[in-house]
This record gives structure tokens, C-alpha cells and sequence, in this order.
């Protein structure tokens, strides 16, 4: 059941704002943003952190473009986020044997542990953000979204 015009987050907001699949993906896609940022704050990283050591511990190693391809994040956002992930002792580059002007990033054991734990952080952070959905609801969700974000091509999506 959709939310009364009166609840705290759409009070004053035209129905048909309501109604927008576009406003509504903006407001869901800020509460659990701020929700997920304020926990991972509490570790000293952020959501695009966290998303660069889930890629690395998924895949052992990866390169700098090729992360940044995957999570449609600017190439010296990358190296920031990288530079924050070593600085941690979450993870190490290493120049490419093959191509000494790539950088392969790896995860460390200390990284890997953590993305554990942050996982934990972020889904709990999620589940506060979203606090009023039922199970049902959220299995829906994330059903849809997936099958919206698989049927947009990758050249039309950012970050």
C-alpha cells in the first residue's frame, strides 16, 4: 500500500509525483544512498568503496579500467576510491606484467574480511532505509530493478 499523502517523506508532493516511476526511484534511491553512507561512515568508507572491494573480493584481481567500466565510475574517481581502499590495507595495486602501464588491484585478507563485514553494515542499512517494506515487497523490488537494469543497455547507464 503506497504511502498517504500526509506520511513525513511525501508530504505536500503532487500525486502525480507520486505516481513518477523516475521521482519515486530518486527518493528511494537518496533514503537508502543516506542510509548506507551514514553506516559505512562508521568504517571510514563509502558506498563506492565498498562497491570497488565487493568487485575485488568477487573477482581476486581486476584492473583500474576494468572496475571502473563495471561500476560506470570515472577513471580518477577510481583512483581515489582505490587510494582509499590501500590506505585502509583493504587493497594493493600491482603493475601488469603484460602491460606495465595497467594496474591490477587485489584485495588483501584484511580487505576481504571487511567486505564481509561491511556487507553485514550495508544490508542492515538497507533493511533500516526500507524499514517500512514488507519481505515480499522487497523480494519484488529487487526482481524489478534487476530485470529493469538487465534490459538497459550499458551505454545508458551512470553512476
Amino acid at each position: 500500500m503506497p504511502p498517504s499523502v500526509d506520511s513525513p517523506t511525501t508530504a505536500g508532493v503532487p500525486e502525480s509525483l507520486l505516481e513518477s516511476p523516475s521521482f519515486q526511484l530518486e527518493r528511494l534511491r537518496r533514503r537508502t544512498r543516506d542510509e548506507v553512507e551514514a553506516a559505512l561512515a562508521t568504517r571510514g568508507t563509502t558506498m563506492r568503496g565498498y562497491w570497488v572491494l565487493t568487485c575485488l573480493v568477487d573477482r581476486d584481481a581486476s584492473s583500474q579500467s576494468a572496475l571502473s567500466d563495471i561500476l560506470a565510475i570515472d577513471a580518477s574517481d577510481m583512483v581515489r576510491l582505490i587510494d582509499g581502499l590501500e590506505a585502509q590495507g583493504w587493497a594493493r595495486r600491482e603493475r601488469d606484467p603484460k602491460d606495465r602501464r595497467r594496474q591490477i588491484v587485489t584485495t588483501t585478507k584484511k580487505g576481504t574480511k571487511a567486505q564481509a563485514e561491511l556487507a553485514t553494515l550495508v544490508s542492515d542499512a538497507e533493511s533500516a532505509a526500507l524499514d517500512e517494506s514488507t519481505g515480499k515487497q522487497l523480494k519484488h523490488l529487487r526482481k524489478l530493478t534487476r530485470a529493469v537494469l538487465v534490459a538497459v543497455p550499458d551505454n545508458a547507464q551512470g553512476a
